[in-house]
């Protein structure tokens, strides 16, 4: 299992800031299949209720937390990046919502224990170093009957999108790493199970059709491109990866007319 997801070097540069993030949250809303809002649904799972007090562990830049606040819960929000966070407190502020944000990590959260009504980990325990220790964690602050949320993808979703990259980074001469969510997938139940023994799947199948060449390598540029390893400090590999792989995705729009990628996602839904 590659640890190339869990650097801090990685991490920093990924998720200083929200601006590759809410190019991927905007290609989700513009080219899924399944056009339902993938949040409301796993929203919809937490069961939220009026003032109770939700933590949002690797909460970004709190881009769910309008949701939330329309349902009157309190939020603590956090999160590893400092960037993040001062994007989180500056959009709730500017939107009104009551919010706390702290920076932590899943595996020490600055909570005490069994003081949270509602807890979710969207998509990112992948990049923890330590997903039980995360989990522990997480059951440690839940209040009794506290319900917890933790979303992730299916171990092949995005799959052939990963393909004509790893392709593409082999014809350079870089080595592609594995694919992120080989570290913590929907296959995953039995390790939450661990730590809460009555977690249950639920999954939400869709797929993007991206329409063109330039609305996939958007999507693929904010992330996948820089999966190599050792990943190259000047970016160089970025332009070439690009160059290879738009007209590889034309082929397959001139053959199919859309490019199609599942990304069958999910998420576990435990009590404490």
């Amino acid at each position: 299992m590659s640890e190339f997801f869990t650097r801090r070097s990685y991490l920093a540069y990924q998720y200083g800031d929200a601006e590759k993030l809410r190019i991927r949250h905007e290609t989700h809303a513009r080219h899924s299949e399944n056009r339902g809002h993938y949040f409301d649904w796993l929203l919809g799972l937490l069961e939220p209720l009026p003032d109770l007090l939700l933590l949002d562990v690797g909460c970004g830049h709190g881009a769910q937390h309008l949701r939330l606040r329309q349902q009157r819960m309190r939020i603590i929000g956090v999160d590893l990046s400092p960037g993040m966070l001062r994007e989180a407190y500056d959009q709730a502020r500017g939107a009104g919502i009551g919010a706390c944000f702290l920076h932590g990590n899943a595996g020490a959260l600055p909570l005490a224990d069994e003081s949270v009504d509602r807890a979710m980990a969207n998509h990112m325990l992948y990049h923890v170093p330590d997903p039980i220790e995360a989990l522990h964690e997480l059951r440690r602050v839940l209040r009794p009957g506290g319900r917890l949320v933790i979303g992730t993808n299916a171990a092949d979703s995005g799959r052939r999108l990963l393909e004509l990259h790893d392709q593409a980074a082999q014809l350079l001469g870089y080595d592609p790493t594995p694919s992120l969510y080989d570290r913590f997938n929907l296959g995953h139940l039995e390790i939450v199970q661990e730590v809460f023994p009555d977690a249950r799947l639920r999954v939400r199948n869709d797929a993007f059709v991206f329409p063109d060449v330039a609305s996939a390598l958007r999507y693929y540029a904010s992330s996948l491109v820089d999966h190599v390893d050792p990943l190259p400090e000047d970016g160089s590999h970025r332009e070439s990866l690009l160059q290879l792989l738009a007209p590889e995705i034309q082929k397959i729009l001139d053959s199919e007319g859309v490019f199609r990628v599942p990304k069958n996602a999910g998420c576990f839904v435990a009590q404490a």
